[in-house]
């Protein structure tokens, strides 16, 4: 692959992870994420272009506001540099086609709200909604385009996002019921969302999102005094299983099905 195309790319994802960068920090405060422009959250000096370049300026800066010394947070990097990667490995799994810019819109949702339930315990509507929305776009296109690089999966049939759909938000919303504090309506609308982009993959994503959560739940009442009825974030989880059935589903399955006889 064009390596020029890789580093563009790769810069390109610097500056979605900028941006959303200020979706993390003001959407949960109910701010618009177009004005004012970036600035300190500590003195509200607006930022000079130099002092808002992606991961350069933070290094330069030594991690400290150029006017009042405040700290700033390592995860404005860490979005940054997650959001680039994100953007580099599905430009190698897909090349530059729909189903790059799908995957990457997604991973950046995933991201987006992984970051905010671990910091405020919510997964807000006005990002899962709209991309809900979006992502109802493929199903359409499945049907009539017939573009096999619109899909994400090895799952070109139309009805799958559906499928993928009506599993994930279905079963968190039956699990909702029976254990109606342990899992919340953003985490029942993720996983929604998560099928319509997975389709029958969900399965996979929600498997491993009750893995890595319980083991995450087992971790923090073990180490760090959580109880039963603290509130753990369970977002992240899901989205961790997700990145992983998007990259690694389609093997995952065959192979547990070599396994097991069934395949």
């Amino acid at each position: 692959m064009n390596i020029l195309l890789v580093a563009a790319v790769a810069a390109f994802g610097l500056i979605a992870g900028s941006f959303l960068n200020v979706v993390i920090y003001r959407v949960p405060r109910r701010e618009s994420v177009v004005l004012p422009s970036s600035h300190c959250p500590a003195c509200e000096r607006p930022l000079a272009a130099y002092d808002n370049i992606p991961l350069i300026s933070y290094i330069v800066l030594k991690g400290k506001c150029r006017f009042c010394g405040a700290l700033i947070s390592a995860q404005y990097p860490l979005v940054e540099a997650v959001t680039s990667l994100f953007f580099v490995t599905s430009l190698l799994k897909y090349g530059l086609t729909p189903a790059f810019f799908l995957a990457v819109f997604f991973l950046l949702v995933l991201l987006s709200v992984s970051v905010i339930d671990i910091e405020h315990l919510i997964i807000p509507n006005v990002i899962v909604l709209p991309a809900i929305a979006v992502a109802a776009v493929q199903i359409p296109l499945f049907a009539f385009t017939k573009l096999d690089n619109v899909s994400l999966m090895d799952q070109a049939y139309w009805l799958w996002p559906v499928v993928g759909f009506l599993i994930g938000g279905g079963l968190l919303f039956l699990l909702a019921i029976v254990w109606p504090n342990g899992m919340g309506g953003g985490d029942i609308k993720l996983a929604a969302l998560m099928g319509l982009f997975l389709g029958r993959y969900v399965i996979v994503a929600l498997f491993l999102g009750f893995l890595f959560g319980s083991l995450g739940g087992i971790t923090a009442m073990s180490f760090f005094g959580k109880s039963r009825k603290d509130l753990i974030p369970f977002g992240p989880y899901l989205a961790l299983g997700s990145l992983i059935a998007l990259y690694a589903g389609v093997p995952l399955v065959k192979w547990y099905l070599s396994i097991s006889g069934l395949g």
